[in-house]
């Protein structure tokens, strides 16, 4: 059964339209070092966790995630975003971790992690999962979704909350107020103000809720004539009938909260905590809800007093945890354990990576002060007596590696390097294939080719600026560097310097939708279709961009202090989340086996999920003319027609057959006219 693709564009008569189809470069897993290659970093606060899939998984600021099988062992790992995480749940199948930002995260193991769009940026506190649907929930914004994956903002009734808990028949939300909040679909909310017990409080406001055993719950916190604070549950099975259930009174507490519940062993447990000097945290049990009995303070660090409430809490495995100022275990709800921090991370390696490539299923990753190697892309090994090397190119079955003092380098294997003359001195930093011949720049314009990479020949280049860069496509080399610079070439041997409309220096140089695209300091962005007429592009970051690569639709530019961008055309930019969180500098980036591969300090090296080829085509008017890039999978057959009113008409205007990813085609007799185009396949 044959498979037919559609994609569509409209071109009217002032129109320059430019449209990409493209599944998001979202997750990333960290090759080298492992677990991930984050420098060490103190201890994170966590605010969520759930015991699911045999383990407990805690969220918390800085987009961490901490795991546990036992409870007491932990590891600490970066999710795909560093923003607070503030709530956590497990349901159809995925954790589903919030947080500021609107920032929704989604994982079926707890350790790699997706992030999606919530349609909000407000920051959201909780989330819950009920009757098949997942809601969250924040001071500004209230969220529902099917899967965890398509957010949907809510309609009506809700304002300010912190909190929610889901059932079988709905979800009812607290606001820190007198007032909850239910809904049966997490989208339309009713609002229901709670009578405080005494007739005049001070302040009276709901902290807590959860969903038990058919039986909706909510922590109220009702504060008297100084130092009394009264605490109170309220239950409703249906999540409007409330009834009222007193916990207890305390005594020279300035401000009483309750933050979780915990469930295991057919009991409850409520956590709270106290804003005193020497703080401790509150733990009341109950079997039924209903009534409630305090157990042992849990013990805190006197070193911090303040703030340091329990959070959040979970059970599993016969053992309850709680977070607070420390993580704290219990497997009778009665006598605590702290367990103290969870540690972070190793420390990283100090060594950097600038350049990776592949042959013949080989991975070489290189610098100018380490090396390493991988026989799968999976796990590095790192090698030794191996040349330093600024740049690699994969060729042939050969690998060709260049660097400083003007040393080129062959290789078969990846381990075993043949050192030829260069016939320079200059340190080289970049090395390309094509019209028959390689061709290395470097320091001082020096440009340097050879037809088999054993005897090479130096060519005047007319400039004395460092070339930094060089890539040959669309039937030349075209060359980046110091101060703007830009010199392209049919040959390798022949060099025409062009304007590149910059004094920035140009550090790395692609090819892909828009033609040839540059990158450098400042978040410099150049493009051009022919490497002789450029155009500043604006990416959103005045970061130094150090390296861009191209795949199946997407430039990839990588930068310092862990900035990542991609772009489909070359002006519209999207910032990505690497999983890097100590800011370190990503130097190089390639392309291999459909999957983008990131490297940079601290031994990072980073490979993308697979990117499938995009079908699709974009479109840019030049004088009467309509010049199109199509993009389809390498092979592929397909059609480009058009059309006046969309509605019929559809005719052919050229086929094409076993095409390259990339393909441009220019229509001369377009005219200025309204039209419609699409591809079809087949």
């Amino acid at each position: 059964m044959s498979t037919r693709w559609i994609h569509l564009i409209a071109v009217g008569i002032l129109l320059n339209f430019s449209c990409a189809l493209a599944a998001p470069i979202d997750n990333w897993h960290w090759r080298n070092p492992l677990p991930n290659g984050n420098p060490q970093i103190g201890r994170q606060t966590l605010n969520g966790i759930v015991f699911a899939s045999g383990k407990f998984v805690a969220v918390g600021n800085s987009g961490f995630v901490s795991i546990s099988l036992d409870s007491t062992n932990w590891s600490q790992n970066p999710t795909a975003a560093t923003n607070n995480l503030n709530g956590l749940v497990y349901g159809g199948g995925q954790f589903v971790a919030v947080g500021d930002g609107g920032v929704v995260e989604t994982s079926a193991d707890g350790t790699n992690w997706v992030v999606h769009s919530s349609g909000t940026t407000g920051s959201l506190a909780s989330v819950s999962y009920g009757n098949g649907k997942f809601v969250a929930v924040g001071s500004s914004a209230a969220i529902a979704s099917p899967d965890g994956v398509h957010w949907t903002q809510s309609t009506s009734g809700m304002s300010g909350a912190l909190q929610v808990a889901g059932g079988n028949i709905g979800f009812v939300a607290v606001a820190k107020s007198a007032q909850a909040y239910f809904s049966t679909d997490g989208l339309t909310w009713t609002a229901e103000t709670f009578n405080p017990p005494l007739s005049t409080p001070y302040l009276f406001q709901n902290d807590a809720v959860t969903y038990w055993k058919g039986v909706y719950i909510i922590a109220s916190v009702e504060y008297s004539t100084y130092p009394y604070v009264y605490v109170y549950s309220f239950t409703s099975t249906d999540g409007t009938h409330w009834g009222t259930n007193y916990i207890g009174q305390e005594v020279n507490i300035s401000q009483q909260v309750f933050e979780t519940f915990l469930a295991g062993c057919g009991n409850w447990l409520i956590a709270g905590g106290a804003y005193v000097s020497g703080a401790v945290n509150y733990v009341q049990f109950s079997q039924d809800g209903t009534n409630w009995s305090q157990t042992n303070n849990i013990p805190i660090s006197s070193s911090y007093p303040y703030n340091s409430y329990a959070r959040a809490g979970a059970f599993g495995n016969g053992t309850y945890a709680l977070l607070g100022d420390a993580t704290y275990t219990s497997t009778d709800g009665i006598n605590w354990t702290s367990r103290g921090y969870v540690p972070p991370p190793p420390p990283g390696p100090t060594y950097t990576f600038t350049c990776i490539a592949s042959n013949n299923g080989v991975y070489v990753v290189a610098s100018g002060n380490s090396f390493a190697i991988s026989s799968n892309g999976l796990s590095y090994v790192i090698a030794s007596n191996t040349p330093a090397l600024s740049s690699v190119l994969a060729v042939s079955n050969e690998f060709v590696g260049v660097g400083s003092g003007g040393a080129i380098y062959v290789s078969s294997n990846g381990l075993s390097w043949t050192q030829h003359t260069s016939g320079t001195t200059s340190s080289l930093h970049g090395v390309a294939a094509g019209s028959g011949l390689l061709v290395a720049v470097g320091d001082g314009g020096a440009i340097q080719t050879s037809p088999t990479g054993l005897i090479w020949t130096s060519r005047a280049s007319g400039t004395s600026l460092a070339l930094y860069s060089l890539i040959y496509s669309n039937g030349i080399f075209v060359a980046v560097g110091q101060q703007g610079t830009v010199l392209t070439s049919p040959d390798g041997i022949n060099w025409t310097g062009q304007y590149s409309g910059v004094l920035s220096n140009l550090l790395s140089v692609a090819y892909g939708s828009a033609g040839f695209l540059a990158v450098g300091t400042g978040g410099t962005v150049v493009t051009s279709p022919d490497g002789a007429n450029w155009t500043t592009q604006y990416p959103g970051t005045s970061t130094t961009l150090e390296s861009v690569s191209f795949g199946n639709g997407y430039y990839l530019a990588t930068a310092d202090n862990g900035v990542a961008l991609s772009s489909p055309d070359g002006v519209t930019w999207t910032s990505r989340n690497l999983g890097v969180t100590g800011g370190q500098n990503l130097y190089g980036s390639a392309f291999i086996n459909s999957r983008f591969e990131v490297v940079g300090a601290n031994g990072t090296i980073l490979e993308s999920d697979v990117i499938a080829p995009l079908f699709d085509v974009q479109f840019h008017r030049a004088s009467p003319q309509n010049g199109f890039t199509m993009f389809a999978p390498a092979g592929s057959n397909f059609r480009l027609q058009v059309c006046t009113n969309l509605l019929s008409g559809w005719s052919d205007v050229t086929s094409f057959n076993n095409v390259s990813a990339i393909t441009q085609w220019t229509n001369s007799s377009a005219g200025y006219k309204q039209q419609f185009y699409r591809l079809v396949s087949p």
